[in-house]
């Protein structure tokens, strides 16, 4: 699971890299079937769902770790955790 995951990093990494600002404002669609759900611009969904996704998904992780009382990494800067709040 790792490997592909690292696998699907990489192929995001360069798709993003061969993106020109253009390719951002394309539309994109969100569909179930042939009904769209909702159109944006390609930059307001990478914005939306990619990066506020994984922000979610952070606060998560780090919600898991302090249950296992495991101290949580630094995200932008010190945590509670490493000042001894």
């Amino acid at each position: 699971m790792v490997a592909l995951f690292d696998k699907g990093v990489k192929e995001a990494q360069a798709a993003l890299a061969a993106a020109e600002d253009k390719d951002f404002g394309v539309n994109w669609s969100l569909k179930m079937g042939p009904r769209v759900i909702m159109t944006q611009p390609r930059a307001a969904v990478y914005r939306s769902f990619v990066m506020n996704h994984l922000v979610h998904h952070r606060a998560q992780l780090g919600v898991y770790l302090r249950l296992l009382d495991v101290p949580l990494p630094s995200s932008y800067g010190p945590t509670a955790d490493e000042q001894g709040i």
